[in-house]
């Protein structure tokens, strides 16, 4: 499944954790169970593999549901400008499903977890 989205303005709290995001809008026509997915990013002609999040965050209490991906290999310096850009999600793999976690620190260990799922399939 291949979708495009605009970035919008997120919380900050993947940048607190040490797993910064782009939160994207969730298109109206989304055909994608909630859960959390491997996928390559295009911006601006570039690709890049990404984990993707989509639903609620029941670890920060938040209900209403967010799409959000995690760009690999993407240090601070190279962080690509998304402002006004249409952004290609292509979701490529199902990892699991959403999650409440106790704390931060058991969040970032199953994030740190789905990275390395993600570099496997996206080889």
């Amino acid at each position: 499944m291949i979708f495009s989205s605009k970035q919008i303005k997120g919380q900050g709290r993947g940048h607190k954790i040490g797993f910064p995001t782009i939160n994207l809008t969730i298109p109206d026509d989304l055909l994608l169970d909630e859960g959390i997915y491997a996928v390559w990013i295009d911006i601006n002609n570039k690709t890049y593999k990404g984990a993707l999040h989509y639903g609620p965050i029941p670890t920060f209490s938040q209900k209403d549901k967010t799409l959000e991906v995690y760009l690999l290999d993407v240090t601070d310096i190279d962080v690509p400008d998304t402002q006004d850009i249409s952004i290609e999600v292509d979701v490529v793999s199902y990892l699991r499903d959403i999650q409440e976690f106790a704390n931060t620190e058991d969040l970032a260990l199953q994030i740190d977890a789905d990275i390395k799922k993600v570099r496997s399939i996206l080889k």
